[in-house]
């Protein structure tokens, strides 16, 4: 749709030397009764990631035009017939010279982004002009007027300098880009709409155009060919080559958790379909969570309800061949999240129920001693955990001030604590928590004495208002959510592979929280690490 549109050409037969519009004397004296709004164009962009199957991407806006050359062809003239833009190919600027050749001087230039830089499918459209800034490539787009083709659009990056160089486009369409827009520049097509007429030269736009070579530069081997088709997906969703040739192996089987960021199984969104079309290339096979895929493809977006899913611990602590990738983009997520990255490749956190460790502490404290010793493990403590294991080792149903005073079966964990052996703290509730290393470092220099005192604080807050009866059912929520947003932050993603809560033997018939489902629960003697490590010490 537009906001503004000029009257229409009259005769289309006649020749077109120039595309300034006639405006009839009796229409400039209503122009000039009111200043016209700023022009701008909204609607649909499309993109044939597949041969002659168009994608749509999100809806797109083209404004901030810059006036027309000597008064000639305007947007808001040539694309007043004009309610989506499809692109179909994308081209190599070095192979554009003789489509440059055939049109005459750019007339105007504008910037096209999405209409709601906001909204979740403009981080496709995103992905779109990263791929387009890195391939160096531009996208054409025949414009229209009652059937006859009058002019191209052409829309590329603005980081292709010699290509801006090329075409003077003015410098402050080409500032703060960070590919979040790209340009568009209007060039008339030099061919008359009578010679259309008369089908001497019916279709050049598109003859011209599809005569363009391949983008050079790429190989002719088959399995390289098979990609290469698949080239714009794979640069929209960043796959490493690595990643490439290990699905390229025979029949490897995969399945994908993207709901509800990116579609579900049966209606998948667009980045989702994006990447199956990319392992149908690699002739990878489909199956579904609860079968045997040796690669796992996680939304980014979708990372929340994937870590609540059962089967997953199963997958993480018996299959250590089973590797785990994200893909995609969203706004729930930190930027340096998106693209394929992989994550969960080895060792785990684990952390401790209070009653663990008020009927185990010797057990618990050994268990803790053998994971500071292993290069791939850590454990953690949260405050008010701690504080309310003291208060059972008490003999006290929920923690009260009196047991300030009382001895503590959590001395010697609390060492290892002070000597950085372990942590005493809460996930961190946010990308990049600054606060939290701070108060995590801090908790770190307290004397043994006074983080015990502070955990017992933590412990009468929390659990102030809870009844006896309940106490360990909300001590397992505190324990399962904080274990979840650990799990979610980058740096735990991106090093540990499993997320361990010790529990004690009597807990075992209890249900686990809500939420809970996608975190391994396990008493000391049913637990192991898998990987042989202490074999033989």
């Amino acid at each position: 749709m537009t906001t503004f549109r000029e009257p229409a050409v009259s005769d289309v037969n006649e020749e077109i030397d120039s595309f300034r519009p006639k405006i009839s004397t009796s229409m400039k004296n209503s122009v000039m009764l009111k200043i016209p709004k700023k022009w701008k164009w909204e609607g649909d962009l499309f993109v044939d990631f597949v041969k002659n199957k168009a994608e749509k991407v999100c809806e797109v806006t083209i404004r901030d035009a810059t006036d027309s050359r000597d008064n000639g062809a305007r947007m808001s003239f040539m694309m007043a017939q004009t309610d989506s833009i499809r692109i179909q190919k994308f081209y190599n600027v070095t192979d554009l010279a003789p489509v440059f050749r055939a049109c005459g001087e750019v007339q105007q230039f504008a910037k096209l982004e999405a209409l709601d830089n906001q909204d979740s499918d403009s981080q496709a459209l995103h992905g779109l002009f990263r791929h387009m800034s890195f391939q160096r490539q531009v996208a054409v787009f025949p414009l229209s007027l009652d059937g006859a083709e009058l002019a191209l659009l052409f829309i590329f990056s603005p980081s292709l300098d010699a290509l801006c160089r090329f075409l003077r486009v003015p410098e402050h369409l080409r500032q703060d880009s960070q590919n979040t827009h790209a340009l568009v520049a209007l060039l008339p097509w030099l061919v008359s709409s009578a010679k259309y007429r008369k089908g001497t030269t019916r279709n050049r736009v598109d003859e011209t155009i599809q005569q363009l070579s391949t983008p050079s530069g790429q190989s002719k081997d088959n399995r390289r060919c098979t990609l290469r088709e698949a080239a714009m997906a794979i640069d929209l969703l960043s796959i490493p080559r690595e990643l490439l040739n290990f699905m390229q192996f025979s029949s490897r089987k995969y399945c994908i958790w993207s709901f509800p960021a990116d579609g579900a199984a049966l209606n998948p969104g667009f980045e989702t379909r994006q990447l199956k079309y990319v392992l149908d290339k690699t002739k990878a096979v489909s199956v579904s969570l609860d079968a045997e895929a040796r690669v796992i493809f996680i939304h980014v977006g979708a990372l929340k309800t994937f870590c609540e899913l059962s089967a997953v611990v199963t997958k993480r602590r018996d299959a250590p061949e089973v590797r785990f990738f994200t893909y995609g983009t969203h706004e729930s997520v930190p930027s340096s999240m998106w693209g394929t990255r992989e994550i969960f490749p080895l060792g785990g956190i684990v952390t401790f129920t209070p009653l663990a460790i008020a009927e185990d502490p010797v057990g618990c404290y050994s268990l803790m001693r053998n994971l500071a010793q292993h290069p791939l493990w850590e454990c953690y403590l949260i405050p008010s955990i701690a504080g309310l294991s003291h208060a059972l080792a008490c003999g006290k149903d929920k923690p009260v001030t009196e047991i300030m005073s009382m001895d503590s079966c959590l001395l010697p964990v609390l060492d290892l604590a002070n000597a950085g052996n372990m942590s005493v703290t809460k996930a961190p509730t946010k990308y990049n928590d600054d606060a939290w290393v701070v108060d995590t470092f801090e908790k770190q220099l307290l004397e043994v004495e006074d983080m015990l005192q502070e955990c017992i604080k933590s412990s009468i807050e929390r659990f102030a208002n809870c009844s006896e009866t309940d106490i360990l059912v909300e001590a397992d929520r505190e324990i399962s959510q904080d274990l979840i947003n650990m799990e979610l932050q980058p740096p735990f993603m991106d090093n540990y592979r499993r997320f361990v809560v010790i529990r004690a033997a009597s807990e075992e018939t209890r249900s686990l929280p809500e939420g809970g489902l996608g975190l391994e629960w396990s008493s000391i003697s049913n637990f192991a690490l898998k990987d042989d490590y202490f074999l033989g010490s």
